[in-house]
């Protein structure tokens, strides 16, 4: 298991197994809805007797965390059926705090809405344990409207300390496969808005997926522009599903950290990586988002350039 990531002496970021989703639409529409509250049950059913505190938001409802017990829990799925939520809206929970470092630790759950849907599931770093939720997810998002989604090993930073997330990435070079972004500093880059990136000012920039994973979903947003991508399936250690225009990747039997000490083999990744290198995350979008604005930062913009090719051969 990797420490967790330190900013001096201080522990900021924890391993955890991730799933990340974005989604076409907003939280409001029945199929997105439907799919998180399903999520949301799964999360609890894996991982709710670890759990400690739920809270809510929109703006009829201040951000006031409380313990997690069945009364919140019944009225967090009534919230999220509820139509007509006024944003920005939000519901979370997260693990209790902890003794060593005062903060949040996993399970984790959130979902928000801000240019797209997205939700992140940040859960204990055990592949064991990990395989079989990341299962039932697949199944249910599946069923959703999905952009993308990225599940595997990575370090979970708490909402709580986002303003540092521009320290980040750190882990890269010794866990080539960690996600290491927080779910909202993507969606900037997933698809063309008004606001943001001036895509109109940088033409032949498209948009990308926000990264790979031991497993990663795409949808029609991108599968159209990967023609050969039924071939991954011949690849040794890569396991393909396609149904229509979403495709399900997966990356070898277990998500790992991609250890470079302990020389674990991260074949499968760097193949998928290759298969998805037509739509990777946009370089000129993720120096400005993805881990804070590094765009001015010569050392900042080399460490989120090297995270992006971090699989490449």
């Amino acid at each position: 298991m990797p420490d967790p990531i330190a900013r001096g002496n201080v522990k900021i970021a924890e391993p955890a197994f991730r799933v990340l989703l974005y989604c076409d639409g907003s939280l409001n529409d029945p199929a997105n809805a439907d799919g998180v509250t399903r999520l949301f049950d799964l999360f609890l059913e894996h991982y709710g007797a670890e759990a400690a505190w739920l809270a809510i938001a929109d703006e009829a409802r201040p951000m006031r965390p409380k313990p997690l017990d069945g009364d919140g829990i019944s009225d967090a799925r009534n919230w999220l059926n509820t139509p007509d939520k006024s944003f920005p809206a939000t519901c979370r929970v997260v693990g209790p705090l902890s003794e060593e470092t005062g903060n949040v630790t996993v399970p984790a759950f959130r979902v928000d809405e801000y240019r797209v849907m997205f939700l992140d599931m940040s859960v204990p770093a055990d592949a064991d344990r990990a395989v079989p939720f990341a299962q039932a997810a697949t199944q249910i998002i599946r069923d959703m409207p999905v952009i993308a989604s990225i599940m595997g090993m990575g370090f979970y930073l708490p909402v709580a300390l986002e303003s540092l997330k521009d320290y980040l990435p750190r882990a890269y070079p010794r866990y080539r496969t960690a996600i290491e972004f927080t779910v909202d500093s993507a969606t900037m880059g997933i698809r063309k808005t008004e606001e943001g990136f001036r895509w109109d000012q940088n033409k032949g920039v498209e948009p990308g997926i926000p990264d790979i994973g031991w497993r990663t979903i795409i949808g029609p947003d991108f599968t159209p522009r990967l023609p050969e991508l039924d071939a991954v399936a011949e690849a040794p250690g890569v396991a393909y599903e396609r149904t229509g225009d979403i495709a399900v990747i997966t990356a070898g039997p277990k998500p790992v950290f991609g250890d470079v000490d302990k020389g674990e083999d991260i074949t499968p990744y760097r193949t998928v990586a290759k298969a998805l290198k037509p739509v990777r995350y946009p370089v000129e979008v993720a120096v400005g988002t993805l881990f804070g604005n590094q765009a001015y930062n010569p050392e900042g913009r080399d460490r989120v350039e090297a995270y992006l090719a971090r699989l490449e051969d």
